[in-house]
């Protein structure tokens, strides 16, 4: 009999645990706290180059969709448009900012926004957080192979 007070105790543990909730069903919080101003990718709004109104309307059209609803837009191809992206797939001079920001434990957080065409803004997603890093114009942090080229 004692035994299966145990286990009933047990099972009630585990029915009765809180579900962990994604951050995807969140709206992002835009955060720029992690700015590099530095190298190639400067996040600099003194940039010759920096489209102001582009980053801001993006930035204010994202603040109103969920995280998951952002995963979601995709570009001509089917490929999604923001996503993640990995150490091995981004450029020397971003693996070497990384290294110059101490970045290094972030490096599995890395998240691309596509803003335009070739326009990227890329940081560091924490759950519900997008920590601004690096503006990229070019797409260059994370440059696509073209195929058939």
């Amino acid at each position: 009999m004692k035994r299966a007070k145990k286990n009933d105790k047990q099972r009630d543990k585990t029915t009765h645990s809180k579900p962990i909730k994604s951050s995807d069903t969140l709206k992002p919080i835009w955060m720029f706290d992690m700015i590099d101003k530095g190298g190639k990718f400067a996040f600099d709004v003194l940039r010759d180059d920096f489209s102001h109104k582009e980053v801001l309307d993006k930035m204010i059209h994202y603040s109103t969709m969920t995280w998951a609803d952002i995963k979601q837009q995709t570009n001509d191809k089917g490929k999604s448009k923001h996503h993640f992206i990995g150490c091995d797939s981004i450029s020397k001079d971003a693996i070497d900012r990384i290294h110059a920001k101490k970045l290094d434990e972030f490096s599995d957080m890395i998240f691309s926004f596509a803003f335009q065409n070739k326009l990227r803004i890329i940081g560091i997603r924490s759950n519900q957080c997008f920590h601004v890093l690096w503006y990229d114009p070019n797409h260059e942090v994370c440059p696509s192979s073209k195929k058939h080229t």
